[in-house]
């Protein structure tokens, strides 16, 4: 038996892909949610507006392939990687960012490298650009979308 008449069953590309109905299906409702938040201030109708403007609510977080094989090559004992969300300047609240941490064997964030013999304080560390393993290399959607996409645009 030869290596390509054994079967190892679908691959997890296989086991968790959906549907664009599926995705569709799962966008709309995603941007139902969050349009449905009231911010407490009425039309001249008297309807409630949204708290986050149909055309601002988040949408995607674009991620270059080519960061991920670095994130891969710079940290190959981590098992996945954990996608924080993160709003990098209060000022401007409709720009999410992802934060991509790796994530070892146990499921528990890999923040931060060691260094054998480093003396750094925890305080050090935690302000440390050199030692941390969080990563910011997102673009957020709607400022990086495709408006194209029927992920983006969704209809009722």
């Amino acid at each position: 038996m030869n290596n390509q008449e054994i079967s190892k069953g679908p691959s997890i590309l296989d086991r968790t892909r959906i549907t664009l109905r599926e995705a569709t299906k799962r966008a709309k409702a995603w941007r139902t949610l969050l349009s449905s938040i009231p911010s407490g201030n009425t039309d001249i109708a008297g309807n409630p507006i949204p708290l986050i403007p149909a055309q601002r609510i988040f949408r995607s977080i674009n991620v270059n392939m080519d960061d991920i094989d670095q994130l891969k090559k710079d940290h190959p004992e981590a098992r996945s990687i954990r996608v924080y969300l993160s709003l990098p300047d209060p000022k401007y609240p409709y720009n999410i960012c992802g934060m991509l941490v790796p994530v070892d064997q146990n499921n528990n964030d890999m923040l931060t490298t060691s260094i054998e013999g480093d003396t750094m304080t925890e305080d050090e560390i935690l302000d440390s650009v050199s030692r941390s393993t969080i990563y910011d290399f997102t673009m957020p959607c709607p400022s990086m979308c495709d408006p194209n996409s029927q992920l983006f645009n969704v209809i009722d």
